[in-house]
């Protein structure tokens, strides 16, 4: 898993994120039972503000949190995908060194045709896998440089009263 950690952490810090995202959509339902039940009782309503930052924060934490889960998810699929592709290559005197299938080092009893071939399969198939990985990755890109500058945003709110 390049560039974001252990699986197990990103996981579990995207698992957060998502817990904090329904505790505070709850606590949204909680300020809009007590405002309704206010408005009901001819007293303003209070916290409207504060429910807005609240459900623009919760779905901040959301969209990122399931970023960061489906990376996770991807990055585990891969590396099962990954070791499948090694135990293939091995059946042919190939090894995986990174994201590339080259020959094995000694001798081989395997036909050099038939090598190559399965060579240039095994490579197609980790090019997927590294595809999907990338494609993830870039993903969860996207979502922290576009959720940082939201967040920022609705915390400055939150600071100002505005």
């Amino acid at each position: 898993m390049t560039g974001l950690g252990d699986p197990g952490s990103v996981s579990a810090l995207g698992g957060t994120l998502r817990q904090q995202a329904l505790t505070l959509a709850d606590l949204v339902v909680d300020l809009t039972d007590a405002a309704e039940r206010g408005r009901r009782r001819s007293h303003p309503d209070l916290s409207a503000r504060e429910r807005q930052l609240l459900e623009r924060l919760a779905r901040e934490l959301d969209v990122v949190g399931a970023a960061l889960q489906s990376f996770t998810a991807t990055v585990h699929a891969g590396s099962a995908r990954t070791r499948a592709l090694a135990d293939e290559a091995a059946r042919v005197d190939l090894v995986l060194d990174g994201n590339l299938v080259v020959e094995a080092r000694g001798p081989s009893r395997v036909d050099p045709a038939e090598r190559l071939q399965a060579r240039e399969r095994l490579q197609e198939l980790l090019n997927r896998v590294t595809a999907a990985e990338g494609k993830d990755l870039a993903r969860v890109a996207r979502e922290l440089a576009r959720s940082g500058p939201a967040l920022a945003r609705l915390s400055e709110r939150a600071r100002l009263g505005s």
